[in-house]
């Protein structure tokens, strides 16, 4: 099984807690005493940090994870994660039992880790392949445009190279499946007379108002 993203950040993350899962956790630990002495001063602190070392940059990533709004991932046009302070009292800064778990999946030797656009898996595939897509969802509104978990958007003109390149994986005889939101232009681009198009129900944890959390419309879009 291989995994491609884009998001380096995301993709050194797998390999370190793979490889450096004790380095890992007695950073996290330093991270946790430190934030419960002063929890906005240092999570500030760390979010402007650059470290250098791999594990200290994974820990950082980790640490804001479990610390920030929502668990939300962001970048500016800079690269730079941006989102504030979440407001928890007791976040799980050291989830060792989690960390430890996900350790021993991604040491198997049938799970490879890239960070390549997703158009390269073409010559990676052969029929009866199966393929899962999970891109940025295309917004539903003109305030719902959340598409940057990098410093580079996932555009329409990428959902377009995506319709295309899923199109020849099904010519292939790959297995196809992807998510993305119920809006006008994944539905024009999946059309239900080529693809099996089924609607879902699903809630959504990061939104300033709990209450708009729920009830959301999403597109489960396969081959099979």
């Amino acid at each position: 099984m291989s995994s491609f993203r884009l998001n380096s950040d995301l993709i050194l993350s797998y390999v370190t807690i793979r490889d450096k899962i004790n380095e890992i956790i007695k950073s996290l630990q330093n991270h946790s005493e430190k934030y419960f002495k002063d929890s906005k001063s240092y999570y500030y602190s760390v979010r402007e940090s650059s470290p250098k070392s791999q594990v200290e940059k994974v820990s950082r990533l980790l640490f804001l994870n479990k610390t920030c709004f929502n668990g939300l991932y962001r970048v500016n046009s800079k690269g730079k994660f941006n989102v504030p302070l979440g407001r928890y009292t007791n976040p799980n800064i050291v989830n060792k039992e989690n960390l430890f778990a996900v350790n021993q999946v991604l040491r198997s030797e049938n799970i490879s880790i890239k960070c390549r656009d997703f158009s390269s898996i073409i010559n990676d595939v052969k029929k009866g392949n199966f393929i899962y897509f999970d891109p940025p969802y295309q917004p539903v509104s003109k305030t719902a445009n959340f598409t940057s978990y990098t410093n580079r958007d996932f555009s329409y003109q990428d959902l377009k190279r995506l319709a295309k390149l899923s199109e020849k994986l099904n010519s292939i005889g790959c297995m196809v499946m992807l998510s993305n939101s119920n809006s006008e232009k994944v539905q024009e681009l999946f059309p239900s007379s080529r693809w099996d198009v089924e609607e879902i129900e699903a809630n959504r944890a990061i939104n300033s108002d709990s209450k708009k959390r729920t009830g959301h419309s999403e597109l489960l879009i396969k081959n099979y």
